[in-house]
């Protein structure tokens, strides 16, 4: 593919040359086969495959795994496949090297390289395509090194833990509690999207850096399966809501 010479930064939003990549790895101790369980009929994975495919600036889709069957689903779902080395897909393997593996590999067999990287989980079956888009058009508009998307944390002024005997012990003042319009707003990572510009990912083998722009998400769209109540809950959820652009 011919490359403008001009800098990512200086390039439209049309002109910048962004891979979606999905991690799916095979086995789940929380959810047997999680990344092709089903899901309001089809496999979890087609879910975030259908939102990329339909994303209006993704250059192109692969699906990073080592699992047979999850390629076989993929493929059929419209994604192309690489095959991740078993090494980097165990229990404790970080998403990191998986994208640069992707990245190693296209650019060995094709002399690809593309400007960014959108790092698209498939346990977020709500994010839709609007939220890849408004991912990849702030990474361009701002020249920022990457764009995470988040949802707000209520009450996080008023947390604490649990000890023996379920005893409440609050990391907060009870006795100076403030009014809710009197606490600054904060926000949690939702791992629906991560969009990181090739070189500060080599630079930093981090899917961030230093200059990180947000995009707020709904908490309800911003489910994270990781757990049989995440997936039945999302089961109640979908025919309500649906994803970030259309109902179900």
């Amino acid at each position: 593919m011919q490359k403008s010479t001009q800098s990512s930064e200086e390039r439209t939003v049309t002109e910048l040359e962004v891979l979606g990549v999905i991690p799916a790895r095979g086995g789940s101790k929380s959810i047997p086969d999680k990344n092709i369980v089903r899901l309001a009929g089809k496999p979890l994975i087609s879910w975030t495959i259908q939102f990329a495919r339909e994303a209006q600036l993704l250059s192109r889709v692969v699906v990073s795994t080592d699992d047979a069957q999850i390629a076989e689903i993929a493929q059929q779902a419209g994604a192309e496949i690489i095959e991740r080395p078993a090494e980097l897909a165990t229990d404790d393997a970080h998403t990191e090297p998986a994208l640069l593996h992707a990245l190693d590999y296209l650019e060995e067999k094709e002399g690809y390289v593309p400007d960014a990287v959108a790092l698209l989980q498939c346990t977020s079956p709500m994010r839709g395509s609007e939220i890849i888009d408004a991912g990849i058009r702030k990474l361009t508009e701002t020249g920022c090194d990457a764009v995470l998307s988040v949802q707000p944390i209520q009450h996080w002024d008023k947390m604490g833990t649990i000890g023996p005997g379920d005893v409440w012990q609050p990391e907060y003042d009870y006795a100076g509690r403030q009014f809710t319009h009197e606490v600054a707003d904060k926000y949690s990572e939702n791992g629906a999207l991560f969009v990181t510009r090739t070189a500060i990912l080599r630079q930093y083998q981090n899917r961030l850096g230093d200059d990180v722009r947000a995009i707020i998400m709904d908490p309800a769209r911003s489910i994270d399966i990781d757990s049989a109540d995440d997936l039945e809950l999302i089961r109640k959820l979908l025919p309500a809501i649906g994803p970030q652009q259309e109902p179900f």
